[in-house]
């Protein structure tokens, strides 16, 4: 029942209790009178929901007054009070609504949650107001009743979010620490938004939990499954009908709600059914296993290796468009490092595509790229034979390819080399004691010396070489040296029976911009000027040569002095160009065929037909092969 409360003024002045008490509830409840003391206030007329079952008067009057402590929150000039006031209803409410919610939401070591960054305590004169506590039958009006989540879905997704900051956070340059497991647990629960699993495969010595929709993506599995589960019916038949009970081979996560549900209605939990999947292929690790099951969840996943792995997993579960897409990547990712494990695959699992790519590239790139690096200890014999033979092979001169056969033979010798040592030294271990390919060891590396075209090195540097090294019998260096000398001396008139075998080749690239290109070469004291440059249009190229006077600018003082030159004012020239690019994401081949012309050293007759190519995209390798015919 209230109560009406006078309260009239003290004698003495101004230190009065009404003015204690106006210091404590404000001007709104008690006003000071200027002649005639304090009026009469009725407490009916104050809010009744501040005093229900939170504050008293009592309490409030006996606060002490040696100041207010407050905490400073954050780094602005703001101040927030220790103890929440009386009056504010909405501060009430929502910190009641923001309790209920954590109680239902968030676990313990969650509800506690600081605001201020940096507290310093602040003195002030006012006297501290009492705290305020939320009692649980508060009287407050309570809101409609919102929509909550399950406690198991938010535990789920706070440990989703987790684990996501924890592998975000791994140290950088240092492997994840998350097992193929984890990877493959996260991203298929995130796909199939937490459902129980149909499925658990154990392979590898590790289980996998998969789902009906995503398992009939791969042929294998699904096979696996159905079997599986008419085992599973027939066995429970025979014990339907035997009246004997036994353990069913499932797999239940604990604590799942199917599970608890099974054993309130007094049924059997039925869990997923377990596929077990042998694995013979020794390519097959968890990495690849892992990456193979997530594309079933998301067919745009990524491995961090394209290679024999994946191959042999994709084959092992059916997957035949993880299959192609593994080709694809890998046909895309040629290079001296994976060229000899990819061509090895595809002979392994017979794709001519793959083994066409591998052996396109090391046509071209033999003796540009693979010979610089250790990989090429790699590069099978019956491989290397057949890019020796092969007539669209690249080389900027026959010499290129004997060093080529030298330095992989070498390594054949030096498995346990880890760098690719200089060309002295490999020069220095083929000269040792005795002919090699007369001795045992290397007698069965005679066919790859045979596959070059050895006439075809002409220059003096380069004759010493194979004199220094005993490689060759002296029986081949004898016809190589005496055929040059004959036909030196005859004109340049060279016994050609086989254009296609017996010309000489010489190479360029081009590779940047400005594409234009030239080099000056020499043969039997003539010397021509090949030329290569887009004309007109950006997608055409042409490609020509020029033979060149003992007094052309492009004539080195070198050849000039140290080479023959022939006077011959006219040659019967057998020339050939080819002409090897990307052609919409494709290499094609670009071939004029042998070519009859007389060359002259009258501007007129000096020059060659020039040979027009369009749609080229860089590199361009252009080779220029080269016969005398006999007069």
């Amino acid at each position: 029942m209230a109560t009406v409360t006078h309260i009239s003024p003290m004698n003495g002045g101004g230190c009065s209790s009404g003015n204690s008490i106006g210091k404590i509830f404000g001007n709104p409840l008690f006003h000071r009178g200027v002649t005639s003391g304090f009026q009469a206030v009725s407490v009916l007329k104050a809010p009744v929901k501040p005093f229900r079952g939170h504050v008293s008067l009592e309490r409030m009057l006996s606060a002490s007054s040696h100041g207010r402590q407050r905490t400073q929150a954050g780094h602005t000039n703001r101040w927030q009070l220790r103890h929440p006031l009386g009056s504010d209803l909405l501060g009430q409410a929502q910190a009641e609504r923001t309790e209920r919610t954590m109680r239902v939401a968030l676990n313990t070591s969650l509800r506690t949650i600081r605001t201020a960054d940096s507290p310093q305590p602040c003195t002030h004169d006012e006297p501290p107001l009492p705290r305020l506590t939320l009692l649980a039958s508060t009287s407050l009006p309570r809101s409609p009743r919102r929509w909550c989540l399950p406690f198991e879905f938010l535990i789920c997704v706070l440990m989703m979010m987790c684990f996501c900051v924890y592998l975000l956070c791994s140290v950088p340059g240092h492997p994840s620490k998350a097992t193929p497991e984890d990877l493959f647990y996260l991203l298929s629960r995130s796909v199939v938004h937490y459902n129980q699993p149909d499925v658990v495969l154990e392979c590898l010595g590790s289980q996998w939990e998969l789902h009906c929709p995503n398992l009939t993506k791969s042929g294998t599995l699904s096979d696996l499954y159905m079997s599986t589960r008419q085992q599973r019916a027939r066995s429970l038949q025979d014990r339907a009908g035997s009246g004997k009970s036994g353990k069913d081979k499932s797999y239940s996560r604990p604590g799942s709600s199917n599970s608890s549900r099974d054993r309130q209605n007094g049924k059997k939990p039925a869990g997923p059914l377990v596929l077990q999947l042998s694995v013979k292929e020794a390519t097959v690790t968890k990495e690849a296993l892992s990456f193979a099951l997530r594309t079933l969840y998301n067919p745009e996943a990524c491995p961090e290796h394209w290679g024999e792995g994946v191959l042999s997993t994709a084959a092992l579960l059916g997957l035949p468009h993880l299959f192609q897409r593994c080709l694809t990547e890998m046909i895309n990712k040629i290079s001296s490092s994976t060229v000899c494990v990819f061509h090895r695959v595809s002979c392994k699992f017979k794709e001519t595509s793959l083994q066409r790519a591998c052996e396109r590239w090391l046509e071209l790139y033999l003796v540009t790229e693979l010979t610089c690096f250790i990989y090429l200890r790699d590069l099978p014999f019956e491989l290397l034979h057949k890019t020796l033979s092969s007539p669209r092979v690249f080389a900027a001169c026959e010499y290129q390819l004997l060093k080529t056969v030298l330095y992989w033979v070498f390594l054949q010798f030096n498995p346990a080399a880890q760098i690719l040592p200089s060309h002295r030294f490999i020069m220095t271990f083929f000269s040792r004691a005795g002919v090699f390919l007369e001795q045992p060891v290397g007698q069965r590396f005679t066919i790859l010396f045979r596959a070059l075209r050895l006439h075809g090195i002409t220059q003096r540097a380069h004759l010493e070489e194979m004199q220094q090294i005993h490689v060759f019998p002296q029986s081949w260096l004898l016809f190589i040296f005496s055929k040059h000398y004959y036909t030196l001396h005859s004109g340049g008139d060279m016994q050609v029976t086989d254009f296609s075998q017996q010309a000489v080749r010489f190479g360029m690239v081009i590779e940047r911009e400005p594409q234009y290109c030239t080099r000056t070469i020499g043969l039997y004291g003539f010397y021509f000027l090949l030329k290569a440059a887009s004309i007109g249009e950006l997608d055409s190229h042409g490609f020509s040569l020029q033979r060149l006077k003992h007094w052309d600018p492009a004539m080195s003082v070198r050849a000039c002095e140290r080479h023959p030159f022939s006077m011959m004012t006219e040659r019967a020239l057998s020339y050939q160009i080819n002409v090897q690019a990307h052609v919409h994401g494709q290499w094609q081949e670009f071939n004029s065929g042998p070519i009859n012309q007389e060359f002259g050293l009258t501007k007129r007759t000096c020059k060659s037909q020039v040979f027009k190519v369009r749609g080229l995209s860089l590199p361009i390798f252009v080779t220029f092969a080269l016969a005398f015919a006999a007069v």
